[in-house]
């Protein structure tokens, strides 16, 4: 409106109706308890293997491989995490001490993020099953710039979805419900999660959590806000 009176379509005098229509406020997706995500990987390395028919037996390998490592990184599902490329991995080197870095791109743009360290592991499970590369020594894997998808079935299959596959794998773990709220656990609820346990073990401070998940400070205070100030008690009393 104000964009037509700049036109003259409108008189200047005309006043634009304030709306008072009240969004509906978000909330966070519900996130697994410290020993629901014990139980979640104990219960993933059996049922990975279970023998079952096509294309369940390729996309469940696949669909626990990329659980653990949202749960490892707090990256965002599908829009960030599908589109890693083995060059997009790389090492940091701090003291002595090697970590894994990831490149990566979602809404808010592209960022490094630090992964903890089991990831590597998730990655050699992935790097052995590939059969186009599983040959190129893995130290050597990330200076080969390769543009090949880290999540993809041994045959190089890429799965563009897996909310199937996640969602069997909660049926049938049982831990398809949050206990406390009665919600559903989609995929998003890992990056959820490694974001409230990461607050909750004071392993980092917001500022750091924010640049890791690509988030504001003000977004994680507004959605961790009893979490935060639970850190702000402890260090103040």
């Amino acid at each position: 409106m104000a964009f037509a009176k700049e036109r003259n379509y409108l008189p200047t005098y005309h006043k634009a109706p304030r709306f008072r229509v009240k969004g509906k406020k978000s909330t966070p997706r519900p996130a697994f308890t410290e020993e629901e995500v014990d139980d979640l990987l104990a219960f993933m390395r059996e049922w990975r293997n279970q023998p079952q028919r096509f294309p369940e037996a390729m996309t469940r390998p696949l669909c626990c491989d990329y659980v653990e490592m949202l749960l490892l990184t707090g990256m965002r599902h599908s829009t960030e995490a599908y589109y890693i490329k083995w060059r997009h991995l790389a090492w940091h080197w701090d003291k002595g001490v090697r970590y894994l870095r990831i490149w990566v791109s979602g809404k808010t743009g592209a960022r490094w993020l630090i992964a903890k360290h089991r990831a590597v592991d998730v990655l050699k499970r992935l790097h052995a099953a590939q059969q186009d590369i599983a040959h190129i020594p893995f130290d050597e894997l990330f200076e080969q710039q390769l543009d090949l998808r880290v999540f993809r079935a041994g045959d190089g299959t890429i799965f563009t979805r897996m909310d199937s596959t996640w969602k069997n794998l909660m049926r049938d773990s049982g831990l398809s419900k949050d206990k406390s709220t009665g919600q559903n656990r989609t995929l998003y609820s890992l990056r959820h999660t490694y974001a409230t346990l990461a607050l909750m073990r004071n392993e980092v401070d917001i500022h750091t959590l924010s640049k890791q998940l690509g988030n504001s400070v003000a977004m994680i205070e507004r959605y961790y806000s009893k979490l935060t100030a639970t850190m702000a008690a402890e260090r103040l009393a």
